[in-house]
């Protein structure tokens, strides 16, 4: 269950993305990483948006991390929303020079 969700992008081109479920805080660190902490514990990590983007497509390593990862369906729902965001970001957003 997804607590929160939020996505504001700033003047100076920073964002900010912040996903709460009651397990798991997903966060941005100013720029455009994600980082993630889990609710046992105050320890906050990077996230790898590239390997939750693409577990889906290798059954496998979707089968091994659902085993060790019982959040594991909130972080790809969450990764997928961040990056849908930033590309309608990007494609709405005028280069200015």
């Amino acid at each position: 269950m997804t607590f929160r969700t939020e996505f504001t992008y700033y003047e100076d081109d920073t964002i900010y993305f912040l996903y709460v479920t009651n397990n798991i805080r997903i966060e941005t660190d100013g720029t455009s990483n994600l980082d993630i902490q889990r609710r046992s514990s105050f320890h906050t990590e990077p996230l790898d948006t590239t390997k939750y983007l693409n577990i889906e497509d290798d059954e496998a390593a979707m089968f091994q991390e659902i085993l060790i990862n019982p959040d594991l369906e909130n972080i790809i729902k969450a990764v997928k929303l961040f990056t849908r965001l930033m590309d309608e970001l990007s494609s709405t957003n005028t280069i200015k020079y």
